[in-house]
């Protein structure tokens, strides 16, 4: 009787867990309802309907799809984290995909779109950078090569603007010791974007009201040579006057930085103010500091 017992306490927990699990809804059902709360922008609605096509036919042959298309409804959404993770599992999981190039560009709009103002963290700007970066590597024929070129640029224009930033300010606040290793990563990293040229003629500005006209003509040269179309140029131009050796002749780019090395060490280049941060929301401290970083 005791075994009888346990037998039918057996078969009543297998039928009440037969009766709470739920249906198994067709693939086709699934993929339909998927795709249709895609096309309407219920991004929540389509993740949903994929997730549940893929726990119950992970076999089926759309799923690869499936799981593509969560990635894209999250960044649509702009859930980016979300995107980051499901755009990289996707590219774990599918290392012959012939969507990575597509993968490869989210990944970087998904970062990029989480970069914030020149004057905070650049880390996402640099997350983005690396994955257009590899994108054009890796897949330098596809589509999605062109776009993530000119993101390169946007992500570039956008880390060296913070540079510029940062050295202005370090200006602002007497710290030129500071200021000039700004300028020299600028002119190492980043000497083709525009950030770069109005950081060579707000230097210009600066050495000319200290009498240092090597200085001056060097940024003025620097500006001029690398950015002959830019909005400064000109001006740059018509302040060196006639001789058009400190343009036309050898690289003043490297005779810039050159000289910033050599004076990297001068005395009256170390006036270190009692700040630590290029942020202005933040308070001040009794600590000199040569960087907020």
């Amino acid at each position: 009787m005791r075994a009888l017992a346990v037998l039918v306490a057996a078969a009543a927990l297998v039928a009440a867990c037969a009766a709470t699990k739920k249906p198994v809804v067709p693939a086709d059902q699934l993929w339909k309802e998927g795709n249709q709360a895609f096309q309407d922008e219920a991004w929540e609605l389509a993740v949903e309907r994929y997730k549940a096509l893929l726990d119950q036919h992970p076999f089926d042959a759309n799923a690869e799809e499936a799981e593509l298309k969560i990635a894209q409804a999250h960044y649509l959404a702009h859930r980016y984290a979300e995107a980051i993770a499901a755009f990289g599992d996707f590219e774990r999981m599918h290392p012959t995909s012939p969507n990575l190039a597509l993968v490869e560009y989210h990944l970087g709009m998904s970062y990029l779109e989480q970069s914030s103002t020149s004057d905070r963290d650049q880390q996402s700007a640099t997350n983005a950078l690396t994955y257009f970066r590899n994108l054009t590597d890796r897949f330098p024929t596809s589509p999605w090569a062109e776009k993530a070129r000119l993101r390169v640029r946007e992500c570039r224009e956008s880390l060296a603007r913070h540079e510029t930033d940062v050295a202005a300010w370090y200006l602002r606040h007497r710290n030129l010791l500071a200021a000039e290793a700004r300028l020299r990563g600028l002119l190492r990293e980043y000497p083709e974007t525009d950030a770069t040229a109005e950081a060579l003629h707000t230097f210009a500005e600066f050495y000319a009201g200290r009498n240092e006209k090597d200085e001056v003509r060097l940024a003025l040269a620097t500006l001029a040579r690398h950015h002959p179309d830019g909005p400064l140029a000109a001006e740059a131009r018509e302040r060196l006057g006639r001789t058009t050796d400190d343009v036309d002749g050898p690289d003043p780019l490297p005779l810039l930085v050159a000289r910033l090395e050599a004076m990297a060490s001068q005395s009256d280049r170390q006036n270190v103010p009692v700040v630590v941060s290029a942020y202005p929301n933040q308070p001040p401290t009794t600590k000199p500091a040569l960087s907020p970083y």
